[in-house]
């Protein structure tokens, strides 16, 4: 069947579609399971990325690290730094000329007096300071939970009232808050919650930048701190859950104000864009820091290296358990996170992911690829066509990450094209499968198995027309047509059939190729299509076979009432053109010419129970099977003779 046919063509589409069916089936059954490893795909994808310099998002070093780590603790020579030691860096970075600091920590409670009013007074001066707050992160509607009444009232003094266009029901509620004390926090640039949420597989890749709380929302440690240095309060937020939050008139140092739009889900959580590893972006240590100040000359040095820098300190030493896995590591210390959120929202590098209704487009375009595919190549191109359009898909996938920061899903396509294929693939095997059931069943009637099956895997081998020399082989059954009114049809048929079987079989043995059956008479060829120089040895020698069984059938009928059987057996060699040759509704593989007719008149001539052949399949026996002369024979369209030869059917 052609794979061009509009039947075939009707046939592939509908498995193509059927089988995008049931890959949106699988897609419901399993739930997140398709998503996480979309994600974890992603997470390659960063890896990636990160590993080649020249791919990773620009980083212009405005955002930094101050790392309190194990260096730190040794030159320190304590793990706790003291609040007045806290203070004192807060005063030095300040002093330096940076633009903004974050402390992933909370300092929950009021400890010594004296080190309590020098880190407040450090954070009153240096105006700057924004600390860190957590929250239960509950899904939709929750109570706030247990707070203390200062607590409760600082969140509702500092919480934001926003513009919401959409319904922000799905946002995280904040529950339980546990904040730095009331009288730091007043004095601070502003707290914000440094609470993270996992995806189901334990990763972080996104966070909320905002979360819901009584009358208002509040939002994240980095987002405040972005929202400061850009110049834009709550005034002049705008949120569309599952599209956007617009900050407008932001204003980016050196830049005229702009209107910022940070992609976010349906829960307020934006993709973090993470440039790389740990070690990407700029670390200081917290000790040298805090050092600095002893020493005029090194503190100058500090001051021009860190003007104009936002720090995100935080406690990376060993045992701190502020440790969890991301896309790029899995074993990355969160305030990491803090500075991708701030580095992503300040680059405008953000990423986002397509909606239903593109992956949707994206598996449909992939499903009527394969299906076109199914239609306009082989088997073997087919596949090999759908793993590269797979490949193709992934490279594109990645390439369009890197180029527009679009995640589009990789999976879902990939396995409705897969599922088309399969779906196609086994059809079509199917298909092919009863094809060459067919095809074996009616080449078995005129070529031998060993030749049945090398055609079987090149079929087009019989489409090519070609000239070559062959030798043909007459056979017909003598006054046949006498004895067919003398016994009833079925017996007729019983004694056709079982010579015929008799005759076929040792054809085949000698690898003939049975062209047709004409009434009693038989035609077959040697020499192709299957290659054999001997053609002529095979087809004499068959011959001589062929009626050593006529006798032996002759005997058996006889001797059960039927008539005698005596053949007359002609063959020629001689150049013919040989293919496959007929209308469309039927073909049949034939040789044609005048050697054919030849062989023909061969037969008519030849004695009963003889074996009549031409002077060149003499020349091609001989001395393997003698010969004796016939005489001449005239042949229609021949005005010389022919020059036959007779052999001994029984030597």
């Amino acid at each position: 069947m052609s794979t061009n046919k509009p039947g075939w063509r009707r046939t592939c589409l509908l498995a193509a579609l059927a089988s995008l069916c049931f890959a949106q089936l699988i897609f419901q059954l399993s739930g997140r399971l398709l998503g996480t490893w979309n994600a974890q795909v992603f997470d390659r994808f960063f890896v990636l990325r990160s590993s080649v310099p020249a791919l990773r998002p620009a980083y212009d070093g405005t955002v930094i690290h101050i790392d309190l780590n194990d260096t730190s603790i040794r030159q320190l020579n304590t793990y706790y730094p003291t609040r007045a030691q806290y203070a004192r860096v807060i005063r030095n970075l300040a002093e330096m000329g940076v633009s903004a600091q974050a402390y992933d920590l909370i300092f929950a409670a009021e400890t010594d007096k004296a080190d309590d009013r020098a880190l407040i007074d450090a954070t009153r001066k240096a105006g700057n300071v924004y600390f860190g707050m957590s929250f239960g992160l509950a899904h939709g509607k929750a109570s706030p939970g247990r707070a203390s009444p200062r607590i409760g009232e600082y969140i509702e003094r500092t919480r934001w009232a926003l513009k919401v266009e959409g319904s922000a029901d799905r946002f995280f509620t904040g529950i339980d808050p546990i904040i730095t004390f009331p009288t730091l926090a007043t004095v601070s640039g502003g707290l914000g919650f440094i609470s993270l949420k996992t995806d189901p597989d334990g990763v972080i890749r996104r966070v909320p930048l905002l979360v819901k709380c009584p009358g208002g929302f509040y939002p994240s440690l980095p987002f405040r701190l972005v929202c400061n240095y850009l110049g834009v309060g709550p005034a002049k937020i705008t949120v569309k859950p599952g599209r956007y939050i617009l900050l407008k008139d932001a204003r980016l140092p050196g830049r005229p104000p702009h209107d910022l739009r940070i992609p976010i889900d349906r829960r307020g959580r934006m993709i973090i864009n993470f440039i790389g590893p740990w070690g990407t972006m700029l670390h200081y240590n917290f000790a040298d820091v805090l050092a600095a100040s002893d020493d005029p000359t090194t503190f100058a040095l500090w001051e021009k290296e860190l003007s104009g820098k936002i720090a995100v300190v935080s406690d990376v030493s060993t045992g701190a358990t502020d440790i969890g896995a991301v896309p790029v590591d899995v074993n990355f210390p969160l305030s990491g996170l803090h500075a991708n959120v701030i580095q992503t929202i300040l680059s405008g590098n953000f990423l986002t992911q397509t909606g239903p209704d593109e992956t949707a487009a994206l598996e449909a375009a992939l499903v009527a690829a394969v299906f076109l595919f199914s239609i306009c190549f082989s088997p073997l191109f087919f596949a090999g066509s759908t793993a590269l359009l797979l490949a193709c898909y992934v490279a594109a996938a990645f390439a369009v990450f890197l180029k527009f920061g679009l995640m589009i899903d990789v999976l879902r396509p990939m396995i409705c094209a897969a599922a088309a294929a399969v779906g196609i693939g086994g059809l079509r095997y199917m298909r092919d499968a009863k094809e060459k059931e067919a095809m074996r069943r009616s080449f078995e009637s005129y070529f031998a198995p060993q030749i049945v099956e090398k055609i079987l895997v090149d079929p087009e081998r019989l489409n090519k027309g070609q000239r070559k020399e062959l030798t043909i082989l007459f056979s017909d059954i003598k006054d046949f047509t006498a004895y067919s009114s003398s016994y009833s049809p079925d017996r007729i048929r019983g004694f056709l059939n079982e010579y015929f079987e008799t005759m076929v079989e040792v054809v085949f043995a000698h690898t003939g190729t049975v062209d047709k059956y004409i009434g009693d008479g038989l035609m077959v060829f040697f020499g192709d299509p299957e290659p054999t120089p001997d053609h002529a040895l095979r087809s004499v020698r068959a011959a001589m076979e062929m009626q050593k069984k006529a006798r032996e059938l002759s005997a058996k009928w006889t001797s059960e009432g039927g008539f005698p059987l005596q053949v007359r057996i002609g063959i020629n060699t001689g150049e013919v053109v040989v293919g496959n040759m007929g209308s469309s509704r039927r073909l049949s593989y034939t040789v044609l010419g005048s050697e054919v007719n030849l062989a023909k008149r061969l037969e008519s001539s030849a004695p009963v129970d003889g074996i009549l052949v031409s002077q060149r399949t003499r020349d091609l026996i001989e001395p393997a099977i003698p010969t004796r002369p016939f005489g001449h024979i005239r042949v229609k369209g021949l005005e010389t003779p022919v020059e036959a030869y007779t052999v001994n059917s029984e030597q």
